[in-house]
This record gives C-alpha cells, structure tokens and sequence, in this order.
C-alpha cells in the first residue's frame, strides 16, 4: 500500500457520526484497554466504525500530529456491543487515536489507522518501476517532476530534499500533469548536447517543469479550443483541439486521463518550452533564425557547429569548447561581402579558403550581452583571428564597424548579436604575377561524409597560403595567387580514410599540373609561369620500422635551379605550438627537379634514426637510390644524376668547377672550401631554404667557411667569381 507522511497533508477531513447503526467498511472493537485491531490502514474515503464491547471508553483523534481531528464521546459497552458511531476518512494520512479516559492511553489503550491514498507522485512511480504505466515510455520526465515536486519519497514514507517547495505532487492539493515520453526528453538532450544527470541538474529544469503543471483537475473533455490554463510557473499553455486530438501548445496528448486521487496526468509527445527562455545553444539559435541561413551553412562546411553546440556550462561529464559570443551576420551581409569583393556568388565566397578566417574573427570564446559591451572595448576573436573592437554611437553598437541590429539572443552556452554587415576582412589579391591557381578537394563516397579531419595545405616559398579540409562528399575548390618564380608545395595531412580524398592543381592556363587520388600524395616544387621542370616528378618513399615516421627529421632536395623541396614530417597543422607527431611506416611525395645534379641533403631524425631510410624513383618510375638497408642513419645523397643536363654556357661553365666542395657535409661549426687554385678569388652568399641570405664571406684559394653563427639546418651556397654566379652548393648544418 502507499502511505502519506503526515507532515505534509494539508486538506481537511469530513467526519460522519452515526450512533444508531454502525455500517462501515472495517469496524474497530474496544475492550478493557485494547482496541482491536489497533493499527490497520484504510483507503480514502472509507468509514471506520468503533463498537464498544467492554467498559466505559471513547474515542480521542484530537491528536496534534493528525491531519484532522475526530472525536467520539464516552460510552459503557456490554456484550452485544454498543455503536460509539463511524468516522469517513476523506483526507490522506496517519491518524493516532487513545481513549483518553483516565489512566487509559497509559496502560496502551492507543492505535493508529493509515489513510492511503494514490497521488500522483505515486503514480508517477508506476512509470518507472515496473508498473503497469511502464509502457508509455516516460519515466525521465516522471522521475524529474517527482525528483523536484514531490514533497517525499517512497511512497511517501520519507521525505525528500530535492524538493523545492510549493507544487506537491504527493499532497492535497489537485494538478494536471501534462507528462513528455522519454522520445521527447531524449531530443531535447541532444538538442541541447547534455546527458541525462546534466539535463536534470541544469539551472532552468525547475521552471520549465512548472510550466508542465496546471493547478486543478482538467480531464480529456474538460479541454476546448483555444482554452488557455495558467500553470505553475506562470505562464499559461494553450489548447487546441484538432483532426488528431487535443494539443498543449506545440505537443499532442497522445495518452490522457491517467487519474490520482489529488490530480490527473496526460502523456505528451514533446517539451513545452516557456516563453522567453534562452535557446537551447547557440548553434540552435542560429539554425531556428530565417535571416542565418547562409552562416549556418558556413558554420557547418568548416566544421564550427559541433563547438557551437557544447555546453562547457551545464555538462559536467566532458569537456567542450566555449561558451560563445557569436557576432552572426545576416544573409543578406553575406551576399553583399560576395558582390562587393568580386565573388561569382555567395557559394563562391562560402568555397574560398577565406571563409574560415571571416568566421573565426566573428566568435568570441566568452560570454559578452549587450550591456557587458563598451566603447572601446577590445573582443579577441577564435583561434586568434584578431580583435574585434565594440564602438558606440548614436545609433548602436558595432563591432568592427558592423552594426549589430540585434542583440542579446541567448542560449544556455553562449549569446547570439546578429549583425547588418560581415565584419571587414582584409582579401589578398585574387592574382599574382602569374594570376591564380584553383585546388580541387575531392571526397567520393563510401567514407565518412567529407576529410574527416585530413586537410590540404598550400605553401609558396615555405610561407603557407592556405590550409581547408571537405565536410562533405563531393568536390569543392579554392584558388590563390601565384608569383612568377615561386615554389609551390601542396601537403596532403591524413588523419584518416585517406582512400576516398583527392585533389588536383589547375594553373591559370586551365592546365591540371597535378593531381592525385586515392591517398594523395604531397607535390612538392611546382612553379607558376614555367615550363615543365626540365628533367620531371621525381619519387621519394620515406620508410620508418619503428612507425615514428622520421620524427624530426628532413630532406631537402635541390637542383640546379636551386630548392626545389623542403619535406618536414612534424609539422604544427593543428595549431596548438607543437610538432605534430605523425607516425607512419612509408610515405611518398612528388618532387619536381630539373636536369643536371641533384642534392637530397638529410637531417637525420631524432627517434631510431637507424630504422629509417629512403628510395629515390626517377621520372620512368625507376628505383635509382635506395638507402633502406644502411643500418645508419639515412645518409645524405649529393651531387646524383637523374637526368643529363643539355644546357650550355654557364652549365659547362659550372661543370669545369665541380671539383669544388666542401668538407665535411654535414657540417658543424666550420667547412674547407676546397677545389681553388691558390690565386683564385672567390665570394660565397649562404641562403636559408626561404632565399635569405644568411652569411657572406670572400677569400683566396681554398678556405675555411664559419658557419658557427647560423642555426641547424639545410642551406645553399652561391659560389661567385668575376661577379657571377659559377657553382651551387649545399650542405647541412648540424
């Protein structure tokens, strides 16, 4: 049976005396001192009749702790029985009662009767253990309404500290419980990106179940269109009736009349959401917005909807980012950056390898309302895209001279300032000296939809010129401008399914000059404006048995026309100040070399150099250096071969002098350059792989070169004599 704690009923009781008959639903005898039975429990409503067989008594329910009082005067009993009258218990609870004559409740003359009654917090309790309401599916919302509205716990026989006061579900007083199934509750966690103890703990919960409870009893057929009930927590929910039933506010009641003897509940198909409450994220505010459209798409394409949907302040069990600040601009803003900047479209724009710096510098990793803003007031943007700068005027506020039309759009990980323009953003110019390329990123289907965290970085001079990654299957390209005389190099970064990814490189021809698919490869040395390199795409596979993949490590290859590629294997792609660590066993890259020597200068890397090593395919896709099997530390490979050089002058030129060196390679702190006659006067510029100049230095005859001032690394000597240019060098420093 369920029982009621007596300290929190708080309804009065009808009593009925009949002293002629005693006709009742359980009948309660008394004898010297003994009331028999003397503890039992009765349903609501039910009458108990007192029958005095022995003695003189009566019966005392005045007690202070009783829900309500009763009281049945002194009568002399006999053996047929004497009728002291019957009392209906209409209120639920424990009721203590003596006979309250003389010493009588001294010598255990005292009994206690229990008024049972189904609440609805008990019936709620069917919902979740096992009852016969388990199939309706709603036991999340059950075990939250009596978590927080229920004044105690199991069956009412201990109280309950989670309750907050006011509404008691296990009470007196009558309610309608309009009840969500756990589908409904289940698609507001994932709305809102909390787990269940989250979504029960979060700081709006009581609220918003409040707005679930109507004071008094409506049934099925008491609800009528366009009736409006206030509830609990102040607001009124709104009826309607239609074709499939009756609704409350958006959701339909899809089981009703589930009665308890202080209210009635009716199983909804959704949350009734309360006006004026924050959305649920801040990706949720834009997503429901008419005027974001184009921003949500942006959002989503760079892979900035998972950050704008965590909840770092409600979600205790893992981390995310946030909360955010998001400057949104509208869809017209966008169409307007599109056409004033020369795009063919706003998907063009969306497509370009800007659009995640524009997103970046509209977020803020912090939580800025309206009145937390002030003139002059400096904004750090995401990922350090720059500052925003809040200015007021007469007219508004504006972050970096955009308008924001309105403010204050709150959701529970963040707030939403919608702007009238996207904030200014600095466009390089479209072309360079050669005009643009396009890269095409490929991603076919049977993969995850899009890179899947794998990117695309572009490098001119070793200075990076863009870095994007595909959300979703299909192709999707982006150019950028190219100087005559450059050195082009696209990295391919795998994190995974690599099998499903391509790309190609189109010149400002039309021309593909490269492409590759199906694990791409890197290309490293593609030049704008030039004809194909002399001698062609040469193969380096770089091997690794430790599956360390060369950490630390680097080659760099020169020809006769100078570097043509820098290969490094830890680069910082992600952006956190430290070397990535990608681990492979092999891994191959294309590089463009012209005729003549070719140098692949090493820089042996720092975990188990002796299980790396290297092999060299020419253009014919001939293996024609294989450093595999050293047991050492790859060696660097000087002065090879590939293909035979058919230029003349200064090419002959150079070839008389190549007994010119130097020695050692590599070198520490100084080098012999050796190969003079003793009367020859010579001039040397030392370059970086980014073309400085790092050393100069003149002499006679063979000399010692002083490279103790420069760093670690790979570097290129221009040999002079008589003002030009008669032999390139490189060796590495260590």
């Amino acid at each position: 049976m369920k029982h009621l704690t007596l300290l929190f009923i708080f309804a009065g009781l009808n009593a009925a005396f009949a002293q002629a008959q005693c006709e009742a639903d359980a009948t309660v005898y008394l004898t010297d001192f003994i009331f028999t039975p003397s503890d039992f429990t009765v349903s609501v409503g039910q009458t108990v009749a007192f029958v005095n067989a022995e003695g003189t008594h009566n019966v005392d329910g005045t007690a202070e702790s009783n829900p309500v009082a009763f009281f049945l005067e002194e009568t002399e009993g006999n053996i047929d029985g004497v009728c002291m009258g019957t009392v209906t218990f209409d209120v639920p609870g424990v009721y203590t009662f003596t006979s309250s004559i003389g010493v009588q409740p001294e010598l255990g003359m005292t009994g206690t009767i229990v008024v049972d009654a189904e609440t609805l917090s008990d019936v709620m309790a069917d919902f979740t253990g096992g009852g016969e309401l388990e199939n309706l599916a709603a036991w999340q919302s059950c075990w939250a309404f009596t978590t927080y509205y229920s004044a105690n716990y199991i069956n009412g026989q201990s109280g309950n500290t989670g309750w907050v006061g006011g509404v008691d579900l296990a009470g007196n007083e009558e309610y309608t419980v309009f009840v969500p199934t756990d589908a409904a509750v289940n698609d507001l966690m994932e709305l809102m990106n909390l787990s269940q103890f989250d979504m029960l703990a979060f700081y709006d919960m009581i609220p918003a179940l409040a707005y679930h409870i109507v004071p008094g009893i409506y049934m099925a057929s008491d609800l009528e269109n366009g009736m409006l009930l206030p509830t609990a927590e102040g607001q009124s929910v709104s009826i309607s009736i239609g074709d499939a039933g009756a609704m409350v506010d958006d959701a339909n009641i899809i089981y009703a009349d589930i009665t308890a003897f202080n209210g009635v509940i009716h199983v909804i198909d959704d949350i009734l959401a309360p006006a004026g409450y924050p959305g649920a994220t801040t990706w949720d505010v834009i997503v429901q917005s008419p005027d974001h459209t184009i921003l949500e798409q942006a959002l989503m394409a760079e892979g900035l909807d998972e950050a704008l949907r965590g909840q770092p302040i409600l979600n205790d069990n893992e981390p995310a980012e946030g909360p955010f600040t998001v400057f949104a601009p509208t869809d017209d803003a966008f169409f307007a950056l599109a056409e004033a900047n020369g795009f063919e479209s706003v998907q063009a724009l969306l497509g370009s390898q800007f659009i995640d710096d524009i997103l970046d510098a509209h977020l803020v990793e912090a939580v800025y309302e309206s009145g937390d803003l002030y003139n002059g007031q400096n904004l750090p943007s995401y990922n350090n895209a720059g500052i925003i700068n809040i200015t007021f005027d007469e007219v508004g506020i504006e972050a970096n001279t955009a308008p924001i039309i309105q403010a204050d759009m709150l959701a529970y990980n963040g707030v939403v300032h919608s702007l009238g323009e996207v904030m200014p953003f600095d466009f390089p110019d479209p072309e360079g000296t050669c005009g643009s390329w396009t890269i095409t990123m490929t991603c076919s289907n049977g993969g995850p939809d899009g890179w899947e965290g794998s990117s695309l970085h572009v490098f001119a001079d070793g200075t990076q010129m863009a870095a994007e990654t595909m959300m979703t299957v299909g192709s999707e390209s982006f150019s950028i401008p190219v100087d005559e005389g450059s050195r082009l190099d696209v990295i391919y970064n795998n994190a995974g399914w690599g099998a499903y990814h391509g790309y190609s490189v189109t010149d400002q021809n039309g021309t593909i000059v490269f492409s590759s698919s199906g694990t791409p490869l890197s290309v490293y040395g593609l030049n704008p404006c030039e004809e194909e390199p002399s001698c062609g795409l040469i193969e380096i596979t770089f091997t690794d048995n430790s599956y360390d993949g060369w950490y630390g490590g680097n080659m760099g290859v020169f020809s006769e026309s100078g570097l043509e590629a820098n290969i490094f294997f830890n680069p910082d792609f992600d952006g956190d100040g430290y070397a990535d660590y990608q681990g492979f066993s092999t891994r191959t890259v294309m590089v463009t070399v012209d005729e003549g020597e070719v140098d692949f200068l090493v820089s042996s890397p720092v975990v188990y150099p002796t299980q790396c090593g290297y092999t060299v395919k020419n253009p014919e896709g001939d293996i024609i250096i294989d450093e595999t099997n050293t047991n050492e530390a790859p060696p660097s490979t000087l002065n090879y071969v590939i293909c035979e050089s058919t230029a003349s002058s200064a090419t002959e030129a150079e070839s008389t002098d190549r007994s010119i060196s130097i020695f050692p390679n590599p070198v520490f702190t100084t080098a012999q350059l050796q190969g003079f006659r003793a009367d020859d006067a010579w001039e040397v510029d030392i370059m970086n792989l980014q073309g400085q100049v790092v050393h100069q230095q003149s002499g006679l005859g063979n000399g010692i070169l002083d490279v103790s001032n420069i760093p670690a690394g790979i570097y290129a000597v221009q040999l002079k004599q008589s003002d030009s240019v008669v032999k390139v060098l490189r060796f590495l420093k260590d």
